[in-house]
Formats: C-alpha cells, sequence, structure tokens
C-alpha cells in the first residue's frame, strides 16, 4: 500500500515540475516579446503620418540610388562614342580615357555625389574634354520628383528598358527629338517586321483574336511553334474582326514562309468572321479550337448573376475532363439547363459547341491544354501594349495606333517564355498528321 502511494507522489510531483517548467518558459517568452516590442516602438515614430514619411524616404533614397546608376550608365556611353570601346587600338580616335574623378548631379532636387569619367584629346596637349552629358546632369532641376516616380514603377514592373528612357528624358533629351526617333525606330521596326520570314518553322498552333485598340480594332496572330516558342506572327488594323482581314493577315504569312500544307490547330476567339478567314487560306486543313474563355464569358452576359457559379462549375467540369464524349455530354446537358433560364444563353453555347472541346478530342496533355483552349496570350501581350500607350492621348492616324501596337507586342515578344508543356507538343503535331493521313485516305 505505501510502495502504491510512494509511486503516485513521484509521479504527481514530476507532472508540477514539468508543468512549473513550462510556465516559466512561457513568461520568458513574453517578456523577450515585450522588450522586442518597446524597442520596435523607440525605433518606428510615432503616429501614421512619421511612419508613412519614414517609408517615403526609403523608397525615394532607393529612386536616387538608381538615379544615380543610370547617370554613371548615360556618361560611360558618351565616353565610348567619343573613345571607343574599351582595350581596343584605333589610331583614329581623337579621344581616350583618363581615369575618374568625383563629381556632383542633381537628382531629385538633391546633390548626388558620383564618379565622373575623364576623357582626353589624343592630340599633343592632351586637353580634357567636357563631357555634355555631365553638365547637362548638374543643372539645377534635372531628373525631378516625378521622373524618380516613373523610374521607380519602371524598376517594380521590370520595364528596364522604360526606365532608361525615363532617366534620358529627366537629363534633358527634349520630347519633340524623343518622339521622332520613337517614330523612325518603330517605322524601321515595322519595317522589319512585315519582312521577316518564317521558312523551315513549323507552327504547331497559330492564336488570332481582335481587341480594341484606340478605338481600333487590332487583329494579331501570334504562334507557337514546335519548340514551344512563342512568335508575334503578324498585326492588321481594321474596323471589325471582318472576315477579309484574317484572310489578308494568313495570306501575308503564307507569303513570308509558314506552310499551309500541315494541319494546324487554330485558337480563336469564338468569332464566325475569324474562322472563316481561316478557312479561306487554310482549308480543311485548319483545326479550330474556340476559346474557352470567350464562350463562358459569352454565355455569363446572358445570364442572371445568381446563376454565374453554377455556369461555371458546369463548364469547368466539362472543359477539364479528359474524356471528350462526356465532355460534349455535359455541355448539352448544360444546353438543356440554360434553355429553362434564357434560350439565348443556350443558343450561344450550342454554336459552335465542339469546337471549344478540338484540346480534348486531339488528346492534348493538361498541361498544354490550358494554353492552347483559350486566346489569353493575346491578351496577355495586348495588356503590355495597353501599358505602353496609357499615356497617348491623342491618335492622329492608324499609321501611327499601329507603330505603337507594334512596339509593344514586339516589347512583350521579348520576355515571352516557352508555353508550359511544350514537351508534348510534338505528340500534337503526331496527332495532327494523322489526321491528315486519315483525312487523305477518306478522300482516296
Amino acid at each position: 500500500m505505501t510502495s502504491t502511494y510512494s509511486k503516485e507522489s513521484k509521479r504527481a510531483t514530476k507532472n508540477q515540475t514539468r508543468q512549473a517548467r513550462k510556465s516559466k518558459k512561457q513568461n520568458a517568452d513574453r517578456t523577450r516579446k515585450r522588450k522586442r516590442i518597446a524597442e520596435l516602438a523607440a525605433i518606428i515614430p510615432e503616429g501614421r503620418e512619421q511612419l508613412l514619411q519614414l517609408m517615403q524616404d526609403s523608397m525615394e533614397s532607393f529612386a536616387i540610388e538608381i538615379g544615380a546608376q543610370v547617370a554613371y550608365s548615360l556618361l560611360e556611353d558618351e565616353v565610348q562614342r567619343l573613345c571607343g570601346p574599351r582595350y581596343q587600338r584605333d589610331p583614329e580616335r581623337t579621344a581616350s580615357r583618363h581615369g575618374s574623378q568625383p563629381g556632383v548631379i542633381h537628382i531629385g532636387g538633391q546633390k548626388v555625389r558620383i564618379d565622373k569619367p575623364r576623357v582626353r584629346a589624343t592630340d599633343g596637349h592632351h586637353q580634357e574634354i567636357d563631357l555634355a552629358t555631365y553638365e547637362t546632369m548638374q543643372t539645377e532641376g534635372t531628373m525631378p520628383a516625378a521622373a524618380l516616380k516613373r523610374m521607380l514603377r519602371g524598376v517594380s514592373t521590370r520595364d528596364y528598358e522604360g526606365v532608361i528612357d525615363t532617366a534620358r528624358d529627366a537629363f534633358g533629351i527634349k520630347k519633340s527629338s524623343v518622339s521622332r526617333g520613337f517614330v523612325k525606330a518603330t517605322k524601321n521596326e515595322l519595317e522589319k517586321f512585315a519582312a521577316k520570314r518564317f521558312d523551315g518553322q513549323r507552327m504547331a498552333a497559330i492564336m488570332i483574336d481582335g481587341l480594341d485598340f484606340a478605338g481600333f480594332m487590332m487583329v494579331c496572330a501570334i504562334g507557337i511553334a514546335a519548340d514551344g516558342h512563342k512568335h508575334v506572327l503578324g498585326l492588321r488594323l481594321g474596323a471589325t474582326e471582318d472576315a477579309q482581314v484574317v484572310a489578308s493577315l494568313l495570306s501575308d504569312l503564307r507569303d513570308r514562309g509558314i506552310s499551309t500544307a500541315h494541319h494546324t490547330l487554330f485558337v480563336l476567339d469564338g468569332s464566325k468572321a475569324l474562322a472563316s478567314g481561316v478557312k479561306r487560306i487554310w482549308g480543311d486543313r485548319a483545326v479550330i479550337q474556340r476559346c474557352q474563355v470567350h464562350k463562358h464569358r459569352n454565355v455569363r452576359s446572358h445570364l442572371p448573376k445568381q446563376h454565374h457559379v453554377e455556369l461555371k462549375r458546369r463548364l469547368y467540369e466539362a472543359y477539364y475532363g479528359n474524356d471528350y464524349d462526356e465532355a460534349v455530354k455535359q455541355l448539352r446537358s448544360t444546353v438543356a439547363w440554360l434553355k429553362h433560364i434564357n434560350p439565348d444563353a443556350a443558343a450561344s453555347l450550342s454554336e459552335g459547341l465542339e469546337e471549344t472541346l478540338t484540346v480534348i478530342r486531339l488528346g492534348v496533355r493538361p498541361q498544354l491544354r490550358r494554353t492552347l483552349s483559350t486566346t489569353n496570350a493575346i491578351e496577355s501581350a495586348f495588356d503590355r501594349v495597353r501599358t505602353l500607350t496609357r499615356r497617348v492621348k491623342r491618335w492622329r492616324d492608324g499609321d501611327m495606333r499601329h507603330r505603337w501596337c507594334l512596339a509593344g507586342l514586339q516589347r512583350a515578344e521579348e520576355s515571352f517564355n516557352r508555353v508550359k508543356g511544350y514537351t508534348t507538343i510534338p505528340l500534337l503535331i503526331e496527332t495532327l498528321e494523322s489526321q491528315s493521313l486519315e483525312n487523305n485516305n477518306n478522300a482516296a
């Protein structure tokens, strides 16, 4: 009896000791947290206004540092124009580098120290040559605070070329000069773009969409090559998504080396005009995939808001399945459901119903299917165009719209990544080719 009581007493003592240690540790943690909060309170200024000022000062410091780096790059650019590339002998050059010295420039209303490159003449007098860019940067009022904000925004969106443009403008390059230079550069790019050839490149899929741009319809084509890379193929300006505009665009692509002899998957926004224009050039070798996102939007626009969630569930169930026949059955069931709500919504879904499921019928793998079932790639590229042109207030003519739209698309193309699931594109091409062979056998 005594032995049993002793064991229970020891067990209770251990539990009490364990609880005491746990409580002591918790109290120590609370003390450390309170101490840390007190330290932060001493560092952070009291009041919302002071805190916002501290954050603003930090951002301005970061922006000034970026401005100084860009300024140094501009100075180096002038030095290279005067002296030529580093470490290359040129007996005809008239100036040479001569180290650097401390200098001061104006950025955002502040004087900022910078290492100023030095240049001297190569004649017998070795007279120092003043850098015009440095003299401009020393003028008060260059690189105002507004320009710093635009530069900071450019860095945050990784638009580094835009940052350079902003800096050059802020450091004294006239707006009219930049505009003329831009017109000249984009016209040259337009000529190169129009002459760009695609001989030997197999386009597994071509996306075509028409989007509103500055009051006009821009019809754009983006191709997905066999290696998964995306290419801006062409651009046409029209009043609407007209079949003739699309046919003209595709005819031009054919002349520039894109073969119409292969079966090709065309991802279209659902417009009958686009499909008609594609079939006019590609014939029965055009395999049409209607954009599922456009179809969803069109059907949803006919429905009251309380039915949107159910419509989305039904469409997603069909579009994300792997069985073509089952997906067709699910969509037809949705058509029957819509007839009780709005016959127009049912008619919208019925139109081209099977063509919204082409990627499932072809057995495209799920990861690649998400890209090829919509024209989102074009809409994403046009978002970049709209960002580039958001400050343009007056469009003089169609040529100006074309130039700016092209410039934005080319900048977007530079950041294109290969499509997700690109390793399965050869399987898609093989399926398209087998379909071509099947059609030839049926014709025979």
